[in-house]
């Protein structure tokens, strides 16, 4: 006698996968908001010079890419949302 295997709901296949997608984009937007703040925090520490210049740097860069995630994470939750399949 054969077991039968049972069948796979992708819709919440997806809706799994999509969770713990949304879940790593937010862990990493918030580790990069955090490094951005202690960069912050440097560059006024550091008065002036090449430091503060490589720390406002620092600054700019791990906050474009937290607001980048942070907007994805929306598209998906919004794709997420509007599935109608």
């Amino acid at each position: 006698m054969t077991k039968k295997s049972k069948p796979i709901d992708l819709k919440q296949e997806t809706a799994d996968i999509s969770a713990k997608i949304a879940a790593s984009y937010e862990k990493l937007a918030g580790k990069f908001q955090q490094k951005a703040q202690h960069a912050a925090v440097k560059a006024k520490d550091a008065k002036g010079g090449e430091k503060e210049i490589l720390h406002r740097r620092r600054f700019d860069l791990y906050s474009d890419a937290a607001t980048d995630l942070k907007d994805r994470l929306r598209q998906l939750q919004g794709r997420g949302d509007n599935e109608s399949d």
